[in-house]
């Protein structure tokens, strides 16, 4: 990489096809392609939401961005039912060859499920699949039931399990995830679980990264977005309600080490998969340094994202004047919420070399397609912010003053086409209001 990293020709070239704007002069042209100029979009007033990575091997943390903050795991809740089956498994109370039989209380959970009806028999392997890898609420309760007798009497077990593992920020009332003011956890609990669960029962890994679940003639897609974009992915877990908004325990091999991330509280599943990505990728250089033991958990109450996530509410204008100074941009993305993801997962591992940049999200006039910035830097501080995202495989422009302040100019042309740029709220609102489901 050079000392300003730049767009080469055929870039430009398809850019300028793409945005169909070849009669605009050229001095405006390389400023559209260097920064792909600029609804923006997001930033300032969401507060950002908890980011954890650490080193499976000794369970210190890289990165803790309000790790222990309050927050609703959604489906994030069935790591902690794995841990207790697998545990049920080592003491001999069941076995993967043990059939469990689905009871009507069992079978009650809505999507995502399996759907067997009562009266089925099922192996406790087969439930284990449809658990860590297509997120089955039925599934759990049914495992829940199999263990403990009811699923009132394996919360009661979860939480024993959370009090020993130190998961002091951790409360459960049901085995799958399904919303309840009451069940809360923080990024550092599901870390400390995840800990457990890779080092004690590393079995568990043939169940959450497979590709599919296999019913009759039907198979049923792994959940796990980050499985299918990224190769060194090998797990872990989602969940999502609205409430909590999209999250994600991830797991990858990354340089020689097995790191893990806990995202929460994206707008979508992609969102999470490329923050969890970005985060994996940006931490690989550093060494842990904190035990997640030595991680504090906050008190209150989490935070409910039901309108920011499944109300339509949609992402926070910034106002174009806040873009000064020089900048950087990180890739391109066909919707805001991805964007909007990979800038915070950029800002939670790089927040020093960020130093006080903002960061926001911004449109690529005449096209659809959204790009995750930070603005108000140095240009020295913009370049070497490039050359730590590209060493760690990311993607990364430096963006000048100019550019930035071509912003008015190039959105007034876009108007004076009659092709009115997407409001904030259509850009990242779902086509349709989601219900509240665990898991997606």
């Amino acid at each position: 990489m050079g000392s300003c990293p730049g767009v080469n020709g055929r870039r430009l070239e398809f850019i300028l096809r793409r945005a169909n704007l070849h009669d605009i002069p050229a001095v405006f042209r390389a400023l559209i392609a260097v920064l792909m100029l600029l609804l923006p979009l997001a930033g300032a007033a969401k507060a950002e939401p908890p980011v954890l990575v650490f080193d499976a091997a000794d369970g210190k943390a890289i990165v803790a961005r309000d790790a222990g903050k309050p927050w609703y795991p959604a489906s994030l809740t069935k790591i902690v039912t794995a841990y207790v089956v697998f545990e049920a498994i080592q003491q001999g109370k069941l076995s993967l060859d043990t059939r469990l039989t689905v009871s009507k209380t069992s079978s009650a959970p809505p999507p995502s499920k399996i759907g067997f009806k009562p009266g089925t028999k099922v192996s406790v392997d087969f439930a284990l699949q449809a658990l860590l890898a297509y997120s089955a609420n039925d599934m759990a309760a049914l495992l829940a039931e199999g263990v403990a007798g009811s699923q009132d009497n394996f919360a009661r077990l979860m939480n024993d399990t959370a009090r020993k593992l130190g998961m002091t920020g951790s409360h459960f009332v049901n085995p799958h995830g399904l919303y309840d003011s009451r069940q809360v956890t923080t990024a550092r609990d599901m870390g400390l679980v995840t800990y457990a669960l890779l080092n004690r029962y590393p079995q568990a890994r043939k169940y959450y990264s497979a590709p599919f679940v296999s019913v009759g003639n039907k198979k049923l897609r792994n959940r796990n977005y980050l499985l299918r974009i990224w190769d060194k992915a090998d797990g872990l877990k989602t969940g999502f309600i609205c409430p909590s908004g999209f999250n994600l325990v991830a797991t990858a091999n990354v340089g020689g080490r097995k790191l893990v991330s806990v995202v929460f509280g994206t707008r979508s599943g992609k969102a999470r998969a490329e923050m969890a990505k970005v985060v994996l990728e940006n931490s690989a250089g550093y060494k842990g340094s904190v035990p997640l033991t030595s991680l504090n958990n906050e008190s209150g109450t989490p935070p409910n994202l039901r309108q920011e996530v499944c109300g339509g509410k949609g992402l926070k204008m910034v106002d174009a004047n806040q873009f000064n100074g020089w900048g950087a941009s990180f890739g391109k993305f066909k919707s805001a919420a991805e964007a909007e993801a990979v800038a915070s997962g950029i800002g939670a591992v790089r927040a020093k070399a960020m130093g006080s940049a903002s960061t926001g999200v911004v449109r690529v006039p005449f096209t659809k397609d959204f790009v995750p910035v930070s603005y108000n830097m140095t240009q020295s501080d913009s370049t070497a912010l490039c050359q730590l995202v590209e060493s760690s495989g990311g993607s990364c422009d430096v963006i000048s003053p100019a550019t930035f302040a071509s912003f008015a100019n190039l959105t007034g042309r876009e108007k004076a086409r009659g092709a009115p740029a997407p409001t904030a709220a259509q850009a990242s609102k779902p086509k349709k209001v989601r219900r509240s489901r665990s898991d997606r």
